[in-house]
């Protein structure tokens, strides 16, 4: 536990620091060169979006199987170059299917794209190795979280390019470097991730590079095969649901709009932090009280943390939205900016319905009927893949956007329906709309709060206001009994 401890500490360290640095940069560097931010963002997401297809799997592979091949005197049987097989001939498949329909694909986008189509079609090829190198960086990175190492990773993929992106694209908006070069950086930094992260491994004696094909028995090579196909193709249409809107709105609208887009995501990406920690918190549970068929218990964690998150979700979108033309007042080139103004609405909205709906995923993935999820995901990664090409041509990037919430609140419709259906659970209760008419009323009370032109000092007086009362309501009508409880125990330790 102590490793386990030390990592995790250093880990929110590391984590932190990024969203700090990330959120400078989205809100005073990346305005300075919104094409070039664009264009980054669609070629970083090819790799992104590709990971579980680029990777056969491999991003899940590293550590579901992992325990099944671990023995450090083998070399763990031959695991780290079986991953890394795996890379190599799903980015290659991949890079021959891409080549094949190159034209055609290139010749698509540049038809429907508005601007910086000649720009995306010069460069889009660095899209390719710059895809390689992330996913071997990433397998890598998830193969040495076995042996609970993961700060250095954090640091190599995420953090540095926290650091990476926008040192460039100030070099780009400053002209000390032209954007060819800027983007024959962010392609050797992709590579440099890759090196460093096979130098680590080796560092730790973790780089064992001898195949053990006779362990590789008819028995589980068929188990392989079929979590290959589950992961790649389940992980490849989470990927294409997830992330796939800020490659049509390059592709298919504009360089500018991509990075608006990019930038306005970034804030409502805000509203869903608490969900990764609550998540991760709770996944274990779901597992066990499904093992042990205990319906009581997963009924009442399925509601609390649906609420928890609705509570959450609700606090964080409305302190943003009630100030949302304030924020854009104080970004550089903030009337391009704030065209992104209902991207963060729509994007801020799926969150929400997101987080209301609580655990049904986890739900259906951790049970008996978890091929179900591969259905649901396929259906949702082409709704979203359809839905862009049709909005965004007619509604350039808002229509990005309605066609994530659309989808998101389409699939997890399916997704409670499914939960109702083979568990009779529902995570909704009458405090959910209860915890909504609280959080419309604060809006519409914090909104008849006068500006006072000073933006600065309006986003502090009219989030700040919406938060308390809010805040204050949920306590007072008892909305979520955690958070009063976890009120209450920091009363009696800090007020006594």
């Amino acid at each position: 536990m102590g490793v386990i401890r030390r990592q995790s500490l250093k880990h929110s360290a590391v984590n932190l620091a990024g969203l700090f640095i990330g959120a400078v940069s989205t809100l005073f560097v990346y305005p300075h060169a919104l094409e070039a931010y664009g264009l980054v963002q669609v070629l970083i997401s090819v790799g992104v979006i590709g990971l579980p297809l680029l990777s056969l799997g491999g991003n899940t592979v590293a550590i579901r199987f992992f325990p099944r091949f671990q023995d450090k005197g083998t070399g763990h049987n031959g695991f780290l170059p079986l991953l890394l097989a795996m890379c190599w001939v799903g980015c290659v498949l991949t890079a021959l299917v891409a080549g094949i329909f190159w034209q055609p694909l290139t010749a698509f986008f540049a038809a429907k794209a508005k601007s910086g189509a000649n720009l995306l079609s010069q460069y889009l090829w660095m899209a390719i190795p710059m895809a390689f190198f992330y996913v071997m960086g990433v397998v890598m990175s998830l193969y040495s979280s076995n042996f609970k190492r993961i700060v250095v990773p954090s640091l190599l993929i995420d953090f540095s390019q926290k650091i990476v992106v926008p040192a460039l694209l100030i070099s780009v908006w400053q002209q000390w470097l032209p954007l060819e070069t800027a983007l024959w950086g962010l392609l050797l930094h992709s590579f440099l991730v890759m090196t460093g992260m096979a130098f680590y491994l080796r560092w730790l004696g973790e780089w064992h590079w001898r195949p053990n094909l006779h362990f590789l028995t008819p028995e589980l090579r068929k188990e392989l095969w079929q979590f290959i196909g589950f992961g790649a193709l389940g992980g490849f249409a989470l990927q294409m649901a997830s992330k796939i809107d800020v490659f049509m709105v390059g592709s298919l609208g504009s360089l500018q709009s991509a990075g608006v887009y990019s930038i306005a995501a970034y804030i409502a990406a805000a509203i869903d932090i608490p969900t990764k920690s609550l998540y991760a918190a709770s996944a274990s549970s779901v597992a066990r009280y499904l093992a042990d068929d205990n319906r009581v218990e997963l009924e009442n964690l399925y509601k609390r943390v649906s609420i928890n998150l609705l509570v959450a979700g609700l606090l964080l979108f409305g302190a943003v939205w009630i100030s949302v033309d304030s924020l854009f007042q104080i970004v550089p080139n903030g009337r391009e900016v704030s065209a992104g103004k209902f991207v963060l609405l729509f994007i801020g909205l799926s969150r929400i319905v997101e987080m209301a709906t609580g655990l049904n995923n986890y739900m259906v993935y951790y049970s008996r009927y978890y091929l179900w999820s591969l259905v649901s995901l396929g259906v949702l990664g082409i709704a979203n893949l359809v839905l862009n090409i049709l909005l965004i041509p007619r509604f350039g990037m808002n229509g990005a956007a309605v066609a994530t919430l659309l989808s998101v609140t389409c699939y997890n419709t399916v997704s409670v329906g499914l939960v109702w259906l083979k568990f009779r659970l529902l995570p909704f209760s009458k405090n959910t709309l209860l915890a909504t008419g609280l959080a419309l009323g604060s809006f519409l009370a914090a909104q008849l709060i006068p500006r006072t032109g000073y933006d600065l000092f309006d986003i502090a007086l009219r989030s700040g206001s919406y938060v308390l009362i809010f805040g204050l309501a949920v306590l007072r009508f008892r909305v979520s009994p955690d958070i009063n409880a976890t009120v209450n125990v920091l009363k009696a330790k800090y007020l006594k």
